[in-house]
């Protein structure tokens, strides 16, 4: 059934071709240069109950997983499908240096090693196996969980919906609120996204989010208490004007997960 799916838009065979062409080495190689100066001038801003490399490597997995979700449901345009699917196999190439970085810290050494399951992981991506993806996936994320205990049941204060109205006017919405939906990955409608994902999923993407951006100069802008105003407004935010402008409804309409 997920192989017709898969090509009921006429895209059946993307993740193949991907592989052919991409070839996850060739993201690895890639990906671990750019990972490495990203571990280099990552600040130690992660919360205290999880050192910043295992963050790093369990909300990467999350990430991986909700773009899953997605390309599992389908009903998504052709072109967008693809660089979902270009987004993944990125990913997976540089999923074992976050992997080692993570074993390397106290915490991290604890868990299981996950190389065995990293690999089943993209041999099934890579064979069109989702559900064996899925799963793969799932396994990792039970040994390395994210930890979003000071995400979760935020108090929505005055003082803390304001600064994340501000952040958001200021970062984030040049791109997310009328996205370029003529992209392979165009930017997503946030408070949209904070009303339908799952909890787990969006605060991931959250925190991945502001890493590694040319913008950012490869390092976390944010620190984690500025991260729970902007959550705490894509819930709970109430100004027309900066969630939805009048002349881009019809726009951020469109940005309703497909």
């Amino acid at each position: 059934m997920v192989q017709r799916q898969l090509g009921a838009d006429g895209a059946k065979g993307d993740i193949a071709i991907a592989h052919r062409h991409r070839p996850w080495r060739q993201y690895r190689l890639t990906g671990a240069v750019v990972i490495l100066i990203l571990l280099a001038l990552l600040p130690a801003t992660g919360c205290a109950a999880q050192d910043e490399h295992n963050r790093r490597f369990a909300m990467e997995l999350a990430v991986i997983s909700g773009d899953l979700r997605l390309l599992r449901e389908g009903g998504m345009a052709p072109r967008h499908r693809r660089g979902l699917v270009d987004r993944i196999t990125s990913a997976l190439g540089y999923l074992g240096l976050l992997a080692r970085q993570a074993r390397q810290t106290a915490s991290g050494a604890r868990g299981a090693d996950p190389h065995h399951d990293l690999n089943q992981l993209r041999r099934a991506f890579f064979a069109n196996d989702l559900p064996a993806t899925a799963h793969r996936l799932q396994r990792l994320m039970q040994d390395y969980p994210l930890d979003i205990r000071g995400f979760i049941a935020l108090d929505a204060t005055p003082a803390r919906l304001e600064r994340g109205r501000k952040l958001h006017r200021d970062s984030c919405r040049a791109c997310h609120i009328a996205p370029d939906r003529a992209r392979d990955n165009p930017a997503r409608n946030l408070f949209i996204d904070a009303a339908t994902m799952p909890e787990q999923e969006f605060i991931a993407r959250l925190l991945a989010g502001v890493r590694g951006l040319p913008q950012t100069g490869l390092e976390n802008p944010l620190a984690d208490e500025q991260l729970r105003s902007l959550l705490a407004w894509f819930r709970h935010g109430t100004s027309a004007a900066d969630r939805l402008p009048p002349d881009l409804n019809s726009v951020c309409a469109a940005e309703r997960p497909d």
